[in-house]
């Protein structure tokens, strides 16, 4: 069983109706505090709520208008969905039973066998975007742009990445050499990152050298490995 505290202000609303009142009190039911967000689909809103579809999804644009709730929509594997932040008359302190750990749908349930749940798509979009955010900041380094414009680069993750953590300056010093030999690839760049730091005598980041351990196969690796 679970309880919800209302604030008198919204019990006493005279600018939505009995629909959007239930259908907002629904939304604070839901209201996951890790999330900070409800996140039910209109079909369930309408299901649970014995509500037609299109007032369902009228009441939610005028609480919207109300500024009583904020609408964000997201794309998830199994489709596009809404989700529903800012809640204006929230209060945190609501008495609810405990869930289970295991992926739940928007109503608590267990989803079906096969579905993923509405929690599931939520942190596969946040686990999306943090590895997306990483991978353009190694796209975007100075180091990598230095080197895209001497070789293709962007077929190769590692040397990307072996890119941006190469001390600048060994970096140039490369690039210069990889010109005189007309070098080609990214490897023969990589090569000759490694030289340089082997004539400089400059160790390796410990990031770094696990990479080329793992990627390369250099006859000097254990001579600059230190």
């Amino acid at each position: 069983m679970q309880f919800l505290k209302l604030s008198t202000d919204l019990i006493t609303d005279k600018n939505i109706t009995s629909n959007e009142f239930r259908i907002y009190t629904y939304l604070l039911s839901l209201y996951n505090i890790e999330k900070q967000c409800s996140y039910p689909s209109i079909d369930v809103i309408s299901e649970r709520l014995n509500i037609s579809i299109s007032t369902v999804k009228r009441s939610i644009k005028k609480l919207s208008e109300l500024g009583y709730i904020a609408i964000e929509k997201r794309k998830g594997l199994a489709g596009n969905f809404n989700i529903y932040k800012k809640l204006k008359h929230l209060i945190t302190n609501t008495v609810t039973k405990k869930v289970s750990k295991v992926g739940v749908d928007s109503n608590g349930e267990k989803p079906l066998n096969g579905q993923i749940s509405v929690e599931e798509a939520l942190q596969n979009i946040e686990e999306e975007s943090k590895v997306k955010s990483k991978q353009d900041s190694i796209d975007n380094h100075n180091n990598v742009r230095m080197a895209r414009a001497v070789t293709n680069i962007d077929n190769s993750n590692f040397a990307k990445k072996i890119l941006s953590m190469a001390d600048e300056e060994l970096l140039r010093e490369a690039i210069r050499n990889f010109k005189k030999r007309r070098g080609r690839n990214a490897t023969f760049l990589i090569q000759m990152l490694v030289d340089e730091y082997y004539k400089a005598g400059i160790k390796f980041s410990q990031g770094m050298l696990n990479l080329l351990k793992k990627g390369l196969k250099f006859q000097n690796i254990e001579q600059v490995s230190y």
